[in-house]
């Protein structure tokens, strides 16, 4: 019997909400800075973050940044939510970019990309040739931050899979957890 598409999704949601909780706490923890390959990027948390319940389509908390989030989040985390979605912003060099990161379905929205550089003056005589300079650049701008989130992404999975969640990082989100707004 093949199983309904929507049970499958909605089955497989805790893994990318214990993703994101997981970045937030390599965030609040380490700083948010993370080596990945030759690259190191820094993550930063945003000014909101919801929380849910496994299972529960209703029961949410929505936190948003008024100061420090810490009891509140740490309040919803004690209580079994997981992080569904947060604005997360994700620095390398001079660059930032801004998102909404969903855990649940895996996907990102509101992307607000760095400012594109100076313009080549050759270009500025042609409208057309200025017009797809700009959007190969911006298209280079989401493949380079998806491309850090799917390494991420990547990078939690080898370790969740790995006899080290369970003997160090799972001790120390719970650890976390339990510290936070205390």
């Amino acid at each position: 019997m093949k199983e309904d598409f929507l049970s499958v999704v909605e089955s497989k949601r805790f893994l990318g909400r214990e993703f994101l909780t997981w970045l937030v706490f390599r965030v609040e923890e380490d700083g948010g800075k993370m080596v990945l390959g030759n690259d190191v990027v820094e993550l930063a948390l945003g000014d909101r973050v919801v929380l849910q319940e496994p299972g529960e389509q209703q029961a949410r908390l929505t936190l948003f940044d008024q100061g420090d989030m810490s009891p509140e989040l740490g309040a919803g985390l004690r209580r079994g939510k997981l992080i569904d979605r947060a604005r997360i912003a994700v620095i390398r060099g001079e660059r930032r970019w801004e998102l909404s990161l969903d855990g649940g379905l895996l996907t990102y929205d509101s992307l607000r990309c760095p400012k594109l550089g100076e313009r080549d003056a050759n270009l500025s005589d042609d409208p057309r040739a200025l017009f797809e300079n700009d959007l190969f650049l911006r298209l280079a701008d989401v493949e380079e931050v998806v491309g850090f989130l799917d390494r991420l992404f990547a990078s939690f999975c080898q370790l969740r899979a790995s006899p080290r969640w369970a003997e160090e990082t799972l001790p120390a989100l719970r650890t976390w957890v339990a510290g936070l707004g205390s």
